[in-house]
This record gives structure tokens, C-alpha cells and sequence, in this order.
């Protein structure tokens, strides 16, 4: 009631209750507009988004920590030699946060999920890595996507004459 959501029923409204419960109501409380808006408001803001579903859209949780590295990404937009995919920053204002879960969830498609890692990324070089460590480890991407020198195991026996090795590279006893 401190907050005007509620306002105690009048004594009158407290005698109707009374004749159609059958027995004495000493207490009421009714809802005032305020009070019946924040219902409605909560129910929305709980609801899943409208865009919470479709072609080539994933669910990501964040951290509230990880949105604000996003967040961050994102205010360089401009200044950036390589920015933020399209639509990220859409997203991550559409974000809802799910209170028990403690995380913020994001829909967003392959080339976000990518700019994201960008994102953490750059988080990382400044000394924060576990963003980074843990959207690698829970959705598989990183950014850089593989490490500079990489060769994929289905090339490495092309690549075996021309990639250097040294003897102690090889390890012991190994020819």
C-alpha cells in the first residue's frame, strides 16, 4: 500500500463483502490502477519474446557480466575496424533476464553468435577470460575460430612435408 498499488476497502465495500461471504470481513484490499498496470507489465516482461523462436536462431545465456562485455562491443560500434554483426545490438536490447536462472537470454543467429565471441574476445585481452572461456566451452564458438598455424587434422598429412618440425618437436622417440 506504501507504493499505491493497493488501497484498503472502504467500510461500505467491506458490508457488501460481508453479505455475499456470509460472515464478517474485518480486511480487504483492492488493486488500484497502478496496481492492476504492474500486474500486467510483470506478465510481459516474463513472457518469452516474440522473437524467441525462428530460422537459424539460437538461445543464449549470458551473464549479466557477459551482457555488459556485449553492451560495451557494442558502444564501439563505430569505432571499431570490425564492428558488430547486424542485429546484435537488437538483440541484446530485445535480452530478457530470467531472475532464477540469474542469466540474460538472447536469440541470435551464427554470424552473432560470432560477433559475440569477437566480443569476449577483446574482454579477454583485457584481462577478463572467462567470458570467453565460457561461451567457448557452451556453444562451441571462439573467435579467433581456430588458432593462428592451425592445420585441421583431415590436411595435416598433406601439409606434413611442408609444415616445419623440428627433432625436439617430435618428441622422443619419434622418427
Amino acid at each position: 500500500m506504501e507504493l499505491g498499488l493497493a488501497e484498503e476497502a472502504s467500510r461500505e465495500d467491506r458490508a457488501e463483502l460481508s453479505a455475499k461471504a456470509g460472515h464478517p470481513v474485518r480486511w480487504a484490499v483492492r488493486l488500484t490502477d497502478d496496481g492492476w498496470d504492474a500486474l500486467t507489465y510483470a506478465r510481459v516482461r516474463a513472457a518469452p519474446g516474440t522473437a524467441a523462436t525462428g530460422p537459424g536462431l539460437k538461445t543464449v545465456l549470458l551473464r549479466p557480466s557477459e551482457l555488459e562485455a556485449v553492451r560495451r562491443y557494442l558502444a564501439l560500434n563505430g569505432r571499431l575496424r570490425q564492428g558488430p554483426a547486424p542485429g546484435l545490438e537488437a538483440a541484446a536490447e530485445a535480452a530478457r533476464f530470467d531472475s532464477a536462472a540469474n542469466r540474460w537470454i538472447l536469440h541470435v543467429n551464427e554470424e552473432r553468435m560470432q560477433s559475440m565471441a569477437r566480443a569476449f574476445f577483446l574482454e579477454r585481452l583485457q584481462g577478463s577470460i572467462a567470458p570467453a572461456n565460457r561461451f567457448a566451452r557452451t556453444y562451441g564458438v571462439t573467435y579467433p575460430p581456430r588458432p593462428l598455424g592451425f592445420i585441421p587434422t583431415a590436411l595435416r598429412g598433406e601439409a606434413d612435408a611442408s609444415w616445419p618440425r623440428s627433432s625436439r618437436a617430435q618428441g622422443p622417440g619419434r622418427a
